[in-house]
Formats: structure tokens, C-alpha cells, sequence
């Protein structure tokens, strides 16, 4: 795998990146149309195609993820609001990516990059990136330098190890499995479970009385709940599936809105009627069980 020490240094640079701001190389007041010179330059730059460094497939998710998130007015409002809560203070270190929960984007890469290029890159680009015969005083010379680069990193990585030292990087993933085998042995099951979990018993559906969610148990579940207990167990159910349902809502609204922002943006009629098309189920759930508490 051929890659440049620059395309390296892009890669890096990315990782360090504090916002989404900064990953796109642009000001905080940037505009649509410098957000999107900002990507098309990117995203061409960083694409796995033709960037075979390590790590550069994360980078290009990253951008992405920035591009679609500052591009939609409402996602961009919010992330100036609350994204800087979780951006994280550098320490002069580098830092492994930080894909904000809160600010994640619900249209991938790859259908941002289509928007732009159709799924390709450009024929213009494509002479651009592998005509290395344009200028012939100067590519020879940097191709043997990258080819010594090259494999000298390659050297670096796969030069073996002792026993004894991948004995002691691998300690720490063998008390993660200690630990967790020992606290699944310790815990108890739920008494419930809202989908079917053959693997701790809940097989047997039931509905609550109240709003009818449906939830399911183990055999043993009738013994141990009734009465009181049994109408607490089935407030704590509800309150479960409602908290459940309205996040799948905010998902599905958050990926309508994404894609309806970018086919406005760049006249997509396939995005559009994507958008379009896409039903908001857990939306719809959630407005029947409102509709059936007050009925209540």
C-alpha cells in the first residue's frame, strides 16, 4: 500500500482537529458556499481511492460528517450552541477521532460525496491524479523518495515482537474479558425485556394494561409480579418504550431534515424524493400512544 509522507501529514492533521470548523479548514461564519469549496477540495483529497494512508478512510467520514452537519442550518444552530461542550481541549497530543453523538450526520459519506461527483471523480481530476508523466523533472525523484518511505514504515510495523511483550499489551484486553465474563456471571436478568431476547428467556409477550405496549418476559414472570407490583412494573415498561420511541423519532427527523437540506442545496431530485418518501414510523407510534394517554 503506496502512500505519501504528505498525505500523511493530512491524515494527522485531520486527527487533531478540535471541531468540525476546524477539519473543514474554514471560519466559524463560513458560508454555504465556502463550506462547499471547503468539502469538494477535501473530499477529493482524502478520498479512500486515492488516499491509501492509514487512517485516511476515518478522515473522509469525518469530513463528511462536518460538511453534512454545518450544512444543514438547524444541525449547524445546535452544534454552535452545544457542540463546544464536547469538543475536547488539546493537550499537544494527537487524539483519536471525536464522532459527537449529538452531531452526527444521518447521510453517509459515500452520498455526500455523490452529490458532489456523481460517485467518481471528475475526469479532469482523475488525469490530474494519475498522469505522472506531466511533469517528468520532478515525479521520478519524488516517487523513489515515497518508495523508501515507504518501506521503511512498512519495516517499522511488521518488525516482530517478543512473547514477552505482546504478553504485556495484551494483558489489559484479558482483565476486560475477566472482568466482563465475571459481572455477567454476577448480574441478575431484567424482568423484562421490550423486544424478544431468547438468550435470557423473555419469550412470552405480554401488553401493559394501560397503553398496550407490548413487552416480553421469562415463564416465571406471572409468580413474581402481580398486583401492585405488577402495575409499577408496567409504568417503568412504558416509561421505557416512550423514551424509546421518541429517540427513534429525533432519528428519523434528523435524517429527513439531512436529506432534504442537501437535495435543496444542490437541486438533487433523487434526494429529494428520497426524502420525500421516507416514512417517520416511530413518529407515527408516538403520536398514537400520546393520543391514547390522554384518551386515558
Amino acid at each position: 500500500m503506496t502512500y505519501t509522507a504528505e498525505q500523511l501529514d493530512g491524515v494527522r492533521r485531520i486527527k487533531r482537529c478540535r471541531n468540525y470548523y476546524e477539519i473543514l479548514g474554514v471560519e466559524r461564519d463560513a458560508s454555504e458556499e465556502d463550506l462547499k469549496r471547503a468539502y469538494r477540495k477535501l473530499a477529493l483529497k482524502f478520498h479512500p481511492d486515492k488516499n491509501r494512508a492509514p487512517g485516511a478512510t476515518e478522515a473522509f467520514k469525518a469530513i463528511g460528517n462536518a460538511f453534512a452537519v454545518l450544512s444543514n442550518p438547524e444541525k449547524r444552530l445546535r452544534y454552535d450552541e452545544f457542540g463546544s461542550d464536547q469538543e475536547h481541549v488539546s493537550t499537544g497530543q494527537p487524539r483519536h477521532y471525536n464522532y459527537y453523538t449529538e452531531f452526527e450526520a444521518d447521510i453517509t459519506p459515500e452520498e455526500i460525496f455523490n452529490v458532489f461527483f456523481g460517485g467518481h471523480f471528475p475526469t479532469g481530476n482523475i488525469h490530474m491524479f494519475s498522469n505522472v508523466a506531466r511533469d517528468t523533472h520532478y515525479y521520478p525523484r519524488r516517487h523513489r523518495n515515497e518508495r523508501a518511505w515507504t518501506q521503511e514504515q512498512e519495516e517499522e510495523e511488521t518488525r516482530p515482537q517478543n512473547s514477552y511483550s505482546a504478553f504485556i499489551q495484551l494483558m489489559p484486553v484479558f482483565i476486560i474479558i475477566i472482568v466482563s465474563v465475571i459481572t455477567q456471571l454476577m448480574a441478575t436478568n431484567p424482568p423484562y425485556s421490550l423486544f424478544y431476547k431468547s438468550s435470557i428467556g423473555h419469550v412470552i409477550s405480554r401488553e401493559t394494561e394501560n397503553l398496550q405496549v407490548p413487552y416480553y418476559v421469562d415463564k416465571n414472570f406471572e409468580r413474581n409480579y402481580q398486583g401492585a407490583e405488577l402495575q409499577e412494573l408496567e409504568k417503568t415498561v412504558e416509561k421505557d418504550y416512550i423514551d424509546y420511541i421518541q429517540t427513534s423519532c429525533w432519528k428519523e427527523k434528523q435524517q429527513k431534515s439531512d436529506l432534504s437540506n442537501l437535495a435543496k442545496l444542490y437541486r438533487d431530485e433523487r434526494l429529494k424524493q428520497k426524502a420525500e418518501s421516507l416514512k417517520l414510523e416511530h413518529c407515527e407510534k408516538l403520536s398514537s400512544l400520546i393520543g391514547m394517554h390522554k384518551g386515558g
